[in-house]
C-alpha cells in the first residue's frame, strides 16, 4: 500500500522518476503548485526540508518531505528524493497502531495527530490548549521514543509506519 507520492528530482528539481502515485502528481495540474513551492523551500540543497502546501482549490493540504541522496562515498548526487503525503489521506495511519508501535501516551498521539496534519508546534500547543512548553517536551520524548533528532525526521518515520501491525513472515 503507497501512502505517498515519491517522486526523485535531479539537479534543478527535475522529476526523472516517481512511483504511481507520483506519475498521477506529475500529471496533474497541481505538479506546478508544488514544484513552485519545491523550489522556493528555505533549506540548503544540503538539508532535508518538510513543508506543507495547499492545492489550488483549496481543498487538499500535502505535506512534503524533500530530502538530498548521497552516493556511497557521502558524497551530495544532487538528486533529491520528495515524497508529497496528501494530508487527506493520512487517517490510513491508524492512531492505535502507532501508539503500540512507540508506546506512545494519550497526550503524545493528539501531538502526532497534529504534526502529521501540518502543524508547527505552536499551532499544536494552541489546538490542544496547552503551552508550547508542554508541546516541547513531548517533542522530546517523541524524539527520544522514536530515535530521530528533528521533527522533519520524526514526522517522516510517523508517515512510514504501517497503518496495521505487521505480522511475522511465516
Amino acid at each position: 500500500m503507497e501512502i505517498a507520492a515519491a517522486i526523485l528530482l535531479r539537479e534543478g528539481y527535475r522529476p526523472c522518476a516517481a512511483n504511481w502515485p507520483g506519475r498521477v502528481l506529475l500529471e496533474s495540474n497541481e505538479w506546478e503548485l508544488l514544484y513552485s513551492a519545491i523550489k522556493s523551500s528555505p533549506a540548503p540543497p544540503s538539508k532535508s526540508v518538510l513543508f506543507t502546501a495547499k492545492s489550488s482549490d483549496g481543498q487538499t493540504s500535502w505535506l512534503v518531505w524533500c530530502t538530498p541522496i548521497y552516493d556511497l562515498n557521502d558524497s551530495a548526487s544532487g538528486n533529491y528524493l520528495c515524497f508529497v503525503f496528501d494530508l487527506n489521506q493520512q487517517s490510513s495511519v491508524a492512531k492505535a497502531n502507532l501508539q503500540k508501535t512507540y508506546h506512545l501516551t494519550r497526550a503524545e498521539t493528539r501531538l502526532v495527530e497534529q504534526l502529521l496534519m501540518g502543524k508547527t508546534p505552536a499551532e499544536a500547543a494552541e489546538q490542544l490548549g496547552v503551552t508550547i512548553h508542554t508541546v516541547r517536551t513531548y517533542l522530546k520524548r517523541l524524539y527520544q521514543k522514536l530515535g530521530v533528532k528533528s521533527q522533519a525526521t520524526l514526522v517522516s518515520k510517523l508517515l512510514q509506519t504501517p497503518p496495521f501491525p505487521l505480522r511475522p513472515a511465516a
